[in-house]
């Protein structure tokens, strides 16, 4: 029988765990039209969280659109990138809508017969562009519905032009009666910066939600019932579940999916069970944790060895003498640099005041 435990890829709104006041938290930040930001580290769930909230919205009589920029490299690609979104999202009557109304704008591509002869406009301020991002006015003007607009992967809009975020401000602030806005994106420290600079076009534009570790006491009925449906039992593997994933979600999944695949039907895992499917996850895991260490500087690695062990302060003799990590600016530095890219979050409980996000790479740092 196939697993229950989905690890690889956004999660059906069913399927959430532990995250019932923050989806409330955002259905409402939506219904009252005011903007929210999903902050968090990578594979916290985040994307899910958005199409909770957009189902939500759905079911409350708004009309919700989900953009994903992962992959726009220019200007007309997030242009084209929000049509098609529309397009896809929006009932048979607004598709026809749409469709008439896309015949008054200004192209964002044109293609030569056969496909040959792709041009772009690269202005941040095409009216192709602005013409998009003002469709939950033009929806609210024809409909008379709310628009919930979910944009994930957003920093990618930072990355195509620093001054494109400004175009999207001037015509969000806009539809400010029609659309209420919900911000993804999976480098945290960039999307920290959008959000909270004020250098930057939306400096307090959206509230910050955070997404944390899921609960233990939710987890434990989500995994056990889970379990049970299935003919199985969690039994003695449950705790060391607990520990190893640390409530981080996808490792967690990850690892339930490994222990259900481990344990046959009529049967309860017990530790044998449990260390075959913990070694099971951890080498799907090794090559996304060797990425990580490959791009890390000499620095960077002293700083998350430490950092991994938790009961070494950062700086001083034992972390010099253990891990070779000098006291000096440039360790302050490896830090914001791991803390932007998400692989670190601050932790009061440590001597460091910094955890790895991964559990399975603190491990691994650890040598377990």
């Amino acid at each position: 029988m196939t697993s229950p435990f989905v690890y690889d890829e956004p999660l059906d709104p069913g399927m959430l765990v532990g995250r019932a006041e923050t989806l409330a938290l955002l259905r409402d930040h939506a219904l009252d039209g005011r903007n929210s930001r999903l902050e968090g580290p990578r594979r916290f769930g985040k994307t899910s969280l958005l199409r909770a909230v957009l189902e939500a919205a759905r079911r409350d009589g708004a009309i919700a659109i989900e953009v994903n920029f992962l992959g726009c490299v220019t200007a007309s690609d997030v242009a084209e990138r929000i049509e098609l979104a529309y397009r896809e999202q929006l009932d048979r009557r607004l598709q026809r809508w749409l469709d008439a109304l896309a015949r008054t704008w200004r192209p964002t591509i044109s293609a030569a017969p056969g496909g040959v002869g792709v041009s772009a406009e690269p202005r941040v301020s095409s009216p192709g562009l602005l013409e998009r991002l003002a469709l939950p006015r033009r929806l609210h003007d024809r409909d008379g519905r709310t628009c919930v607009i979910a944009f994930d992967e957003f920093q990618e809009v930072f990355r195509i032009d620093p001054a494109l975020p400004g175009a999207f401000r001037s015509v969000i602030e806009g539809n400010s009666h029609a659309a209420a806005y919900l911000f993804c994106g999976s480098h945290p420290g960039l999307m920290r910066e959008l959000f909270s600079d004020r250098r930057h076009a939306f400096f307090g534009q959206a509230a910050p939600i955070e997404v944390g570790p899921l609960p233990p006491v939710e987890l434990a009925d989500f995994l056990g019932d889970r379990f049970a449906e299935r003919g199985r039992e969690l039994g003695d593997a449950f705790a060391p579940l607990l520990d190893a994933s640390e409530g981080h979600p996808q490792r967690t999944m990850l690892l339930a999916h490994h222990l259900y695949s481990a344990t046959p039907k009529g049967r309860i895992a017990d530790l044998v069970t449990w260390t075959r499917a913990h070694a099971a996850a951890r080498r799907e895991a090794h090559g996304e944790i060797q990425i990580v260490w490959d791009l890390c500087s000499d620095l960077e690695r002293r700083v998350l060895k430490t950092i991994a062990h938790r009961t070494v302060p950062l700086t001083g003799k034992e972390a010099q003498e253990r891990f070779g990590l000098a006291k000096s600016g440039s360790t302050q530095v490896a830090v914001e640099r791991l803390v932007r890219d998400g692989t670190l979050v601050a932790d009061e409980t440590t001597r460091t005041g910094w955890r790895v996000v991964d559990p399975f790479l603190a491990a691994w740092l650890r040598g377990e």
